[in-house]
């Protein structure tokens, strides 16, 4: 078996190995970016030059500590992106399949995962990850609604510490 060799999609996802501060742009009112004890972090590793592993750590709004786990890579035999998210808060594994946009910048996952209602429905999500250089990337989390448009309900700001 020969191994597997990068391609420039594994390039892309290479621009966010580091270690990033991570801003929440739509936290509750008592949340204060500059504090320490509120700042969320993620170092993201290679493995292989065909994946990247993000290990993500801060405090939720209740207080409680959060660590979640990103993987994501690229599957030339599908052409698409693929990956997962867990949490600590929360027992779904989001499995993720996604695309390039062709700004080159916007990486859009999609995953399906339980209604926040509470229904135990499954609904779509996406989340979209726009690297707008090597220091400074967006991330945005929206659900399908019934008429089939998507509506954002987090987002955040990420930067490279390193």
């Amino acid at each position: 078996m020969k191994c597997a060799e990068p391609q420039k999609e594994h390039q892309f996802l290479h621009r966010m190995v580091g270690k990033w501060k991570i801003t929440s742009t739509t936290s509750d009112a008592n949340y204060d970016p500059d504090d320490p004890e509120q700042c969320f972090t993620e170092t993201v590793r290679s493995i292989g030059g065909l994946w990247i592993v993000g290990d993500s750590k801060g405090r939720m709004p209740d207080e409680s500590p959060m660590t979640a786990v990103l993987t994501i890579g690229f599957d030339p035999a599908k052409g698409r992106f693929v990956g997962s998210w867990v949490g600590s808060m929360m027992t779904n594994m989001w499995v993720y399949t996604g695309w390039l946009e062709p700004d080159g910048k916007t990486l859009v996952l999609e995953a399906e995962g339980p209604k926040f209602d509470g229904s135990g429905d499954m609904a779509l999500y996406r989340d979209v990850i726009t690297l707008h250089d090597d220091h400074h990337r967006t991330f945005a989390s929206s659900s399908r609604q019934p008429d089939g448009s998507f509506k954002e309900f987090m987002s955040s700001e990420f930067h490279r510490v390193e």
